[in-house]
């Protein structure tokens, strides 16, 4: 097969998140540390032992949409639709002047309209009335489908949906299909509420923590729901060129693996994950060495943070250890089929500002994580190569690779005018905070790229911890 020749570039960014209205108040929490999470207050929770979620504050579609849109689209679509507008303005791009019929939506998602399938069952039930053609909004695959028509594109519409990783193959399949010609302009990302449903379940699963997430800490004992919605303008380099927009982000590859092990647990050894990265890697042209920031998906669960780590090591052997690493699942959640696109519009803002945000949550870092995870402040590096990792029940694991264009931004393309965040990075953060030797101990990781490490894992005080905490279930997350 020929190798692809169609560079693809992200040319605008959206967001909603727990953090804020906007990818500016997005970024601007991620480098102060802030925390988006707090006790659930859309339903009753009176029953559930675990209740700490990332839920969107003083939620206001009026400042955005009309009434109309309002009165017709479920919350989830809301959501999309506040930050597909926000991306499509980043991009400054009017899709008046496009051929819209070269305009494509891939919008990934777990529970689509689950909030409408709720609010049927309770009017099932004796409470109150549900006018059942509100059912159209339930399918998953509807955000995406009214989002295309919202915006009058007729190019491919797809809704990505393989749980946790959706997000980073949403932006992974706009890569490919750009690649084959399939269309010129993807408005591609994810969108999640929280809803009874999901919580409930994730508390059957003893998945979820009761306090705080802390993604890589010696003292993490579960995940935490989040909700909002992430949206890019992916495009042909080309094209965006030929309009003057700004093209100096790259998505340079992707990889999909499954574990084939089990619905729930991730595969312990990473074997799935590592493969996914390499096929990133690979497909970009990429040797690992040239990665410089990775993106972790990073539950904050006991064996979800272990897996990462082996497979990490593996990817990246004795290197692994001084490659910065972050997560934002305390920050904001696990935003589920939004995740890893909330996670490429971070990677956007790193490639664009040089700043690499803190792990919320990770302080006290497992002493068995041989990692260097960024935390506390953020961190100065003029980073240009980066790899997003998720991965997912069912053994779903994805990978991209985003880089700073190496021929940049066109002679007519906008330029960024504004100052680096003044935030609270220190100068003295240049060495690798915690820069651990790998170790072959049982209970540690292993570096040996051709073979996973057992992923026994993490500390064995953490493994107590989530036991603990699990009356003995464990989480499978």
């Amino acid at each position: 097969m020929d190798a692809p020749t169609r560079k693809v570039v992200i040319t605008g960014c959206g967001s909603l998140s727990p953090l804020g209205s906007g990818v500016q108040a997005f970024w601007d929490a991620l480098l102060a540390g802030h925390s988006g999470l707090a006790p659930i207050r859309s339903f009753d929770t009176r029953g559930y032992s675990h209740v700490v979620a990332g839920e969107i504050k003083d939620f206001a579609p009026e400042h955005v949409l009309s009434s109309d849109e309002i009165h017709r689209l479920d919350r989830v679509s809301q959501y999309a639709l506040m930050a597909v507008r926000e991306a499509l303005s980043d991009a400054a791009v009017d899709l008046r002047q496009i051929d819209r019929a070269r305009v494509g939506v891939i919008l990934a998602t777990t529970l689509g309209g689950m909030l409408i399938g709720e609010a049927y069952h309770r009017g099932q039930r004796g409470g109150p009335s549900f006018p059942a053609r509100q059912l159209l909004h339930f399918p998953y695959y509807v955000v995406a489908t009214r989002l295309a028509r919202e915006l009058g594109v007729r190019g491919p519409v797809v809704s990505p949906s393989i749980a946790c990783a959706s997000g980073t193959h949403a932006v992974g399949l706009a890569l490919e299909f750009i690649r084959r010609g399939q269309g010129d302009v993807f408005i591609v990302g994810g969108a999640e509420t929280i809803c009874e449903f999901v919580v409930s379940g994730f508390n059957c699963l003893r998945a979820t923590t009761a306090d705080t997430v802390r993604p890589f800490d010696a003292r993490r004992n579960g995940l935490a729901i989040g909700e909002g919605a992430a949206v890019l303008v992916v495009e042909e380099a080309s094209h965006a060129h030929a309009r003057g927009a700004r093209t100096d982000v790259e998505i340079a590859g992707t990889g999909l693996a499954g574990d084939a092990t089990h619905m729930t647990a991730p595969a312990r050894d990473g074997a799935g994950a590592a493969r996914a990265m390499r096929g990133a890697l690979a497909d970009a042209a990429c040797v690992p060495r040239a990665v410089e920031f990775i993106s972790a998906h990073g539950t904050g669960t006991v064996y979800n943070d272990a897996m990462e780590v082996a497979a990490i090591a593996a990817v990246f052997g004795e290197a692994a250890g001084a490659i910065p690493v972050n997560s934002i699942k305390g920050a904001i959640g696990h935003t589920l089929g939004a995740a890893g696109a909330f996670e490429a519009i971070m990677s956007v803002q790193i490639l664009r500002e040089g700043l690499i945000p803190p792990t919320v949550g990770c302080e006290q870092l497992d002493p068995a994580c041989p990692l260097d995870i960024v935390r506390g402040e953020p961190r100065r590096s003029e980073v240009k190569t980066i790899l997003s990792t998720s991965s997912a029940f069912a053994g779903n694991n994805a990978a991209i690779v985003l880089r700073r264009s190496p021929q940049g931004s066109s002679p007519d393309a906008r330029v960024d005018k504004r100052e680096p965040h003044p935030s609270r990075w220190s100068p003295k953060n240049g060495p690798p905070q915690g820069e651990r030797k790998l170790s072959s101990d049982d209970n540690t990781i292993t570096a040996r790229p051709e073979e996973p490490p057992s992923a026994g894992g993490f500390s064995k005080g953490a493994r107590r911890k989530e036991s603990t905490a699990s009356k003995g279930k464990g989480s499978r997350a």
